[in-house]
């Protein structure tokens, strides 16, 4: 072959004057993340709410039926289109979301039958038992616990989703306890647990202040305005026909000049997928202002506590939080995030939000026609918050045209199912983790390739559901979280 002699100029030409010296852009300073490949990157959530679904062999939330277009009773009513209850914390319509959400049902914790915690277990205690073998896949300690005994799955998703300016976000809804003496932490407040250097496991404290969270992710962050958008789509796609032209380029060149080409080219495909990684409406969210009040403990406990409201306008702080979870997905500012909806054994009042007069836990342990729709209700509103989080996803663009759920795994899990309930000996009881669900929505990695779905899985584990979102972003090597195994291969169909 001749001898070729490639200059600047050369090069220049060959690429149309393209991509060898753009010029810097906030969007690349330091703090940003870089994709491990060209395309948006891949995002996970996990959300978690205090309630059981049902209680005395009623379910008013588990469709009737498997498959597409599930019946969505009236805990699940929030991922439909129609009406929601006419009660006013739940008016309007539902956010039209069910195509990109499945429904998982007939799962299982195991528990204590006189041989010890099983794997992924829980001792025979109902309440705070049942968050960390969802989250984590390890078996619970003896007694009651609040703690995970092994690291996180938000955590598990940081560390495998790439480098952003805030690797995981901890956020809570529910802003306090509502009993006794009011607490806003400990482990009762928190879902995300990591395993430092020396192998110790460390808690992360959850921010429930809509201004601290706006404060911390958007302080110091300009956004996109739409000039700024649109310059950096086209530099988007002279970038696309510069690694296009560069490497037809590279058969006509000796050793040397390819290995400086394909050095070229590395820093061309690395800034391709910096710009991959910031959906075009990408923009600062509005300042939330002062955070509502928080108000005082409903419920007595020991002396303390007993005569406050029980609610600090969480359906405020559950969209606001939420929101800026959506746009720190679509800004590439995190990749992977933890909400705690609620505390278990909820103690938050769903008069304020125009239910039944009763805490959400209370609504379980009422046996009438009344309370079992207000438990549903109280389902529903955490549906509600999760199914607006998804809409909200659905309408983030990415540069290919594609939506930032097309890109993300997020799973809503709870408390307790319904049915037999070992510290008591009760058959239909609320303290039960039977008859469980998870909701599972996004379409990463050919998660709900054909759309929601109702799937059956009876005795599977809910962290099964859990592994399925972290094996579809593709943040873990195998199908395994903590000693639970197996992704549900019905998500993927």
């Amino acid at each position: 072959m001749a001898s070729f002699h490639l200059s600047r100029r050369n090069l220049l030409h060959v690429l149309g004057g393209s991509a060898l010296a753009l010029p810097s852009l906030e969007f690349f300073a330091p703090r940003r993340a870089t994709a491990g490949a060209a395309g948006p990157p891949k995002r996970f959530a996990i959300a978690y709410g205090g309630v059981s679904i049902g209680t005395r062999g009623r379910d008013n939330v588990v469709p009737s039926a498997e498959g597409t277009n599930y019946e969505l009773k009236r805990g699940l009513s929030p991922l439909g289109a129609g009406p929601l209850p006419s009660d006013p914390g739940l008016g309007g319509n539902g956010f039209d979301v069910q195509a990109h959400v499945s429904v998982v049902s007939q799962l299982k914790i195991p528990w204590n039958e006189g041989n010890g915690v099983p794997p992924g277990g829980r001792s025979v205690e109902f309440h705070y038992n049942t968050l960390g073998p969802q989250v984590s896949g390890m078996r619970g300690g003896s007694g009651r616990t609040a703690k995970p005994r092994g690291p996180t799955a938000d955590q598990i998703a940081a560390a495998g989703l790439g480098t952003t300016a805030f690797p995981s976000l901890s956020f809570r809804v529910q802003a306090a306890e509502y009993v006794g003496s009011n607490s806003t932490g400990g482990d009762d407040a928190r879902l995300s647990y990591y395993e430092d250097d020396a192998g110790d496991l460390r808690p992360i404290d959850p921010i429930f202040s809509p201004a601290l969270a706006y404060s911390t992710l958007f302080d110091s962050f300009a956004g996109a305005d739409p000039a700024e958008v649109f310059r950096l789509t086209r530099r988007r796609s002279a970038v696309d026909v510069a690694v296009a032209r560069t490497e037809r380029l590279a058969p006509m060149l000796g050793a040397a000049d390819r290995i400086r080409l394909e050095r070229h080219l590395d820093e061309l495909r690395a800034l391709e997928s910096r710009l991959n990684a910031v959906a075009p409406n990408c923009m600062k969210p509005e300042d939330p202002g002062e955070d509502p009040p928080i108000e005082g403990a409903a419920i007595e406990y020991q002396g303390q506590g007993g005569d406050g409201v029980g609610y600090s306008n969480e359906d405020l702080r559950g969209e606001l939080l939420f929101d800026m979870i959506a746009m720190a997905f679509a800004c590439d500012r995190s990749r992977a995030a933890a909400v705690r909806i609620s505390f278990d054994q909820c103690a938050m009042q769903g008069a304020p939000l125009g239910l039944m007069v009763e805490s959400f836990h209370g609504y379980g342990h009422v046996f009438n026609d009344a309370a079992y729709a207000a438990l549903a209700d109280a389902v529903a509103w955490h549906v509600k918050h999760f199914a607006r989080f998804i809409a909200r996803l659905r309408d983030l663009e990415e540069f290919d045209g594609s939506s930032v759920l097309d890109h993300t795994a997020a799973v809503l899990l709870f408390e307790g199912g319904h049915g037999y309930n070992p510290e008591g000996g009760a058959l239909q009881s609320t303290h039960s983790t039977e008859n469980m669900i998870a909701l599972v929505g996004g379409h990463a990695g050919g998660l709900n390739a054909t759309g929601g779905r109702h799937i059956i899985k009876p005795n599977w584990h809910p962290a099964n559901a859990v592994i399925s979102a972290l094996s579809a972003t593709n943040a873990i090597p195998d199908e395994t979280l903590g000693e639970v195994e197996g992704r549900i291969p019905e998500l993927f169909a």
